[in-house]
C-alpha cells in the first residue's frame, strides 16, 4: 500500500494535464500512487496519461459519466494510500509537495486533513504568479482545529476554493463529496475538521492554472448560486447549537466576498448576477451598508460582461500584488513547455 493515493479526477484535459503529472512526478517524496479518474472523455486525454512509462500511474475511465462530485467520491473509493492527496487535472504542485504534506500529518497522531495556500497562473507560466491565497501563519505551519477562533476559520475557509493540495488521512475520510460543483470538497473537509485536527501548511507548494477554470468556460455551473451552496453547506456541516458560532462565522466570510459578483456578470447570465446580488444581501444583511457591496453590484451591472472580461484581464496582467508578495514560485522547469 503505498503511503500517498494522488487522485486526478480527469475530464477533457489533454491541453493541460501533461504538465500536471510531471509536476507529479519530480516530487521528492517518491512513495505514491496516481489514479488518473476519466469521467468519459472526448478528447486525448487518455493518450496524455498513458505515454508516462511510471507503473505508479493509473488509468481508469468512468463506464458512464458521473459528474463532478460522483468522480471525486469514485477516486476516494479507489485510494488504498495511507494519505488521500486530490490534484485537478490542470493545476502543478512544487516538488516538495508530498514532502511537506506527510511531514503535517506526523505533526500529531490525529491529524486527519491538510490544507495550503496557493496562488493562480496563466498562459503556462506558474513561475509568475497574478493572484493568491493567505496562509494563517506566513512562517510556520500550524495545527487548526473546528474549535478555533474566527480569525482561523476564515483563513480556513478562505483556501477552500480549490481541491487541488487538499490531503486526508484515508481513514479519516467519512464524509462523502457534496453534490454541488461549487462545495464539492469542501464538506468532507469541514466535516473531516470536526472530528479530527488538521494542518494549514505555510508556503506555497499549488499552482492554479486560471484559464482552463470551469468557473471561466461552463456558465451553468453558476445555477444554482454558488452563494446559496456555501450556505446550504455551513447549515448542513455545522448544524446544532454545538457550531452555531462556526455556522455564523462561515456563512458571514463568504457572504462577505462581495467580489465574487464579477466573476457571475462576467461567465454567467444576467439572471444569475441579479440572483445572487440578493443573496448577498439576503444571508449578509450587513452588505446593505457596505459601499463595497455597492460599488461591485452596481458597477458590474451596468458593465458589459465582454468590457468587464477585458479590463479584469488588463488588471491581472498589470498589478499583481502577488508577484510582490513572499511567495517562491514553481519553477518553469516543472512543467512541459
Amino acid at each position: 500500500m503505498p503511503t500517498f493515493a494522488v487522485c486526478i479526477p480527469s475530464y477533457n484535459a489533454e491541453r493541460v494535464i501533461g504538465a500536471t503529472i510531471e509536476s507529479l512526478l519530480r516530487q521528492t517524496f517518491t512513495d505514491w500512487e496516481c489514479l488518473v479518474v476519466d469521467d468519459g472523455s472526448t478528447d486525448g486525454t487518455e493518450a496524455v496519461v498513458r505515454s508516462f512509462p511510471d507503473s505508479r500511474i493509473r488509468w481508469i475511465r468512468n463506464a458512464a459519466n458521473l459528474g463532478c462530485a460522483g468522480n471525486f467520491q469514485r477516486c476516494r473509493d479507489l485510494a488504498t494510500g495511507t494519505y488521500i492527496y486530490f490534484l485537478a487535472n490542470d493545476d502543478v504542485i512544487s516538488p516538495l509537495a508530498l514532502e511537506r504534506t506527510l511531514a503535517a500529518f506526523n505533526m500529531a497522531s490525529d491529524i486527519g486533513c491538510v490544507t495550503r495556500p496557493y496562488y493562480w497562473f496563466r498562459d503556462n507560466r506558474p513561475d509568475l504568479p497574478i493572484r493568491y491565497t493567505n496562509p494563517l501563519d506566513s512562517h510556520t505551519d500550524r495545527i487548526i482545529s473546528a474549535d478555533d477562533g474566527n480569525d482561523a476559520l476564515r483563513a480556513v475557509f478562505d483556501v477552500m476554493g480549490q481541491v487541488s493540495g487538499i490531503a486526508f488521512r484515508n481513514d479519516a475520510l467519512k464524509t462523502p463529496f457534496n453534490p454541488q460543483v461549487w462545495t464539492t470538497h469542501i464538506e468532507p473537509f469541514l466535516a473531516t475538521l470536526k472530528t479530527h485536527r488538521g494542518v494549514f501548511l505555510h508556503d506555497y507548494l499549488l499552482a492554479v492554472r486560471l484559464e482552463h477554470s470551469q468557473a471561466r468556460t461552463l456558465p451553468k455551473i453558476y445555477d444554482p448560486s454558488p452563494l446559496w451552496t456555501w450556505v446550504d453547506m455551513m447549515e448542513r456541516v455545522f448544524a446544532g447549537d454545538r457550531w452555531k458560532r462556526q455556522r455564523k462565522a462561515g456563512i458571514n466570510n463568504i457572504g462577505s466576498h462581495v467580489e465574487g459578483l464579477v466573476q457571475l456578470r462576467c461567465h454567467s447570465t444576467m439572471k444569475c448576477f441579479l440572483r445572487e446580488a440578493w443573496f448577498y444581501l439576503w444571508y449578509r444583511p450587513l452588505n446593505a451598508l457596505s459601499i463595497r457591496y455597492w460599488f461591485f453590484s452596481l458597477g458590474c451591472l451596468v458593465m458589459p460582461p465582454k468590457v468587464l472580461r477585458d479590463l479584469v484581464d488588463r488588471y491581472m496582467a498589470r498589478v499583481s500584488g502577488a508577484q510582490t508578495a513572499d511567495i517562491s514560485p514553481i519553477s518553469l522547469a516543472n512543467i512541459s513547455s
